[in-house]
């Protein structure tokens, strides 16, 4: 969905966490169609998940596990889905409970309960940009990278960098009117809610070179890159969901880019 998971995120005006039972309810109440169109239906792709049954993949930042288990119930893989937020974990355990996923609360922001070379492939979907610190960034990504087999690959799904000045999406607005943002700024998202509410929440701006540097700097390379748009669906996000909205800008924009690294 628009940008959030189970790191720390804010409202204009106050901090909140999703650590907080209350957050974490809220978001899985975010109206998260432009998502599931031309976000996550393709991170399986980009990971290569298809042709690999038996696969033991890696969600870290699985928020309340509606992701997770959409991949478990579509591919013959296990997964080990990790978030920092006990909210998010109950959630996930409660609502997206899967025999092939296994949920676990990182410590300290790492996974020690996973070997090295224990993973075949890795996700992060909209992670890094509820983290504002960019040694964090290079933390996360190293440990993803060091519990990553070699020739595994790590697919981050993220806001385009290109359309996040003032632009608004199905569901959601990014920025603000005149304001030009660098690598680091936070920035307010406009987030819709199923009931038809808003919800204003920040995040943290990246550029494509953030994420590059980061992923270089973790020994991962022959980095690609997909920004999907509307016709770029079909065959790939559910039907009645791409005939359910008028996708305007969806049309001739990528909102999100998935960057996909191998080990």
């Amino acid at each position: 969905m628009p940008e959030g998971t189970g790191l720390a995120a804010a409202v204009l005006g106050s901090v909140i966490s999703y650590e907080a039972p209350q957050t974490a309810d809220d978001y899985r109440c975010w109206d998260d169609a432009g998502s599931w169109l031309l976000g996550y239906p393709f991170v399986p792709r980009a990971l290569g998940l298809a042709g690999a049954p038996g696969a033991h993949v890696l969600d870290l930042g699985c928020g309340p596990g509606d992701v997770t288990r959409w991949v478990a119930d579509r591919h013959q893989v296990r997964i080990t889905a990790v978030d920092s937020s006990p909210a998010m974990i109950e959630l996930a355990r409660r609502h997206n409970a899967h025999e092939a996923v296994d949920y676990r609360l990182s410590v300290d922001e790492l996974m020690p309960f996973l070997p090295d070379g224990s993973v075949d492939a890795a996700m992060a979907s909209f992670l890094f940009t509820c983290v504002g610190d960019p040694s964090l960034v290079h933390r996360l990504i190293a440990e993803v990278a060091r519990v990553l087999r070699p020739g595994g690959r790590f697919t981050l799904l993220v806001p385009n960098p290109d359309q996040v000045h003032d632009v608004s999406f199905e569901g959601f607005h990014r920025g603000e009117p005149g304001v030009r943002y660098t690598a680091g700024e936070t920035m307010p998202i406009r987030v819709r809610r199923r009931d038809g509410s808003w919800t204003t929440i920040t995040n943290t701006y990246w550029t494509r070179s953030s994420y590059h540097a980061a992923l270089t700097a973790a020994g991962l390379g022959r980095i690609s890159e997909l920004a999907p748009l509307l016709a770029d669906a079909r065959g790939i996000a559910d039907p009645q969901l791409i005939a359910s909205r008028p996708w305007t800008r969806e049309r001739f924009a990528a909102p999100f880019v998935l960057i996909t690294a191998r080990r």
